[in-house]
């Protein structure tokens, strides 16, 4: 009895998947996510994708896997292979994954409500610390987290001297630019870059220009090269070991009420405005508040 091709090497359809993906020219976490959600929903269906119908692909899923997000992936999957590949109807699968996510931001508007964490405060006299200590590695992550509001693959970053040497288009840089003695936070890979492209953010802190410069001859930087496991590192070195998606919601919770603030995180995160407050303000409302200020004299100090 021959094996299931679970890895799908030379499938006509797996290998129309894979070079969409390609050609998409996404994170390299974000590609290896996508191939291993197509593989898992041809294992669950038991034949291609473009051969089973949207109602037998949602019903499949559904009973196959719990988790609500784990779900998500895999509608993803289905509706990129139908709408982007093989041009075939795609409603159902969009209605779903639309009645899903509702399921999603209902489970974090509960979660937020019970969730007490610390003040911006406390996570501005803990960064203080770690500059007091010396701590110049856990300096710069949580400083990072603090100002430039990055998620964990954004951190996976080489420290460079020379502008010439941050061509590398899937690659994070922090340049250090003497001449102008500031240091440039450049962005190719993070999780949403195919919709916001290249960030660049000017860094003239001098504390945080000082850490570049003691680091940046020693081999702490980048943290690891894994994807899988920057989670893990970021988690570790962060403010109470809370990672940056709960300082985040620190950061959202103490800006609530200004808009100009939430733009700049908005921008800075690469994600829209909307999101920040559903997902991550622990008081979260169901849509950006009718409060929320544009008052320029409530801008914190630039980075």
């Amino acid at each position: 009895m021959s094996q299931v091709n679970t890895e799908f090497e030379g499938d006509p359809e797996y290998e129309q998947f894979e070079e969409y993906v390609d050609q998409r020219g996404c994170a390299k976490a974000t590609a290896k996510s996508y191939r291993t959600s197509y593989r898992k929903l041809r294992n669950i269906i038991g034949k291609n994708i473009k051969e089973c119908a949207q109602d037998t692909l949602i019903k499949a899923v559904m009973a196959a896997v719990e988790n609500v997000n784990s779900q998500q992936a895999l509608l993803n999957i289905a509706i990129i292979c139908r709408e982007k590949i093989f041009l075939m109807p795609f409603d159902e699968l969009v209605d779903q994954r639309t009645m899903n996510k509702e399921t999603v931001q209902e489970s974090l508007k509960m979660n937020n409500l019970f969730k007490v964490l610390p003040t911006l405060d406390e996570f501005d006299n803990f960064i203080e610390s770690l500059w007091q200590k010396s701590k110049h590695r856990e300096y710069i992550i949580n400083f990072l987290i603090r100002h430039c509001n990055v998620r964990n693959q954004d951190l996976i970053f080489d420290i460079v001297d020379k502008k010439a040497d941050t061509k590398k288009l899937n690659t994070n840089y922090i340049w250090y630019d003497r001449k102008n003695m500031r240091c440039v936070y450049i962005r190719n890979c993070y999780k949403t870059a195919g919709t916001y492209g290249k960030k660049e953010i000017s860094i003239d802190s001098e504390r945080f220009i000082q850490s570049i410069k003691k680091v940046k001859n020693f081999d702490v930087f980048p943290i690891t090269d894994d994807p899988n496991k920057i989670g893990y590192y970021i988690q570790k070195f962060s403010f109470n070991q809370l990672g940056e998606s709960n300082l985040l919601k620190i950061i959202i919770n103490h800006y609530k009420d200004q808009i100009t603030k939430l733009k700049e995180i908005s921008m800075n995160r690469g994600t829209d405005l909307n999101t920040l407050l559903t997902s991550y303000n622990i008081n979260y409302t169901d849509s950006i508040p009718e409060h929320v200020t544009d008052d320029p004299n409530k801008r914190v100090h630039k980075i």
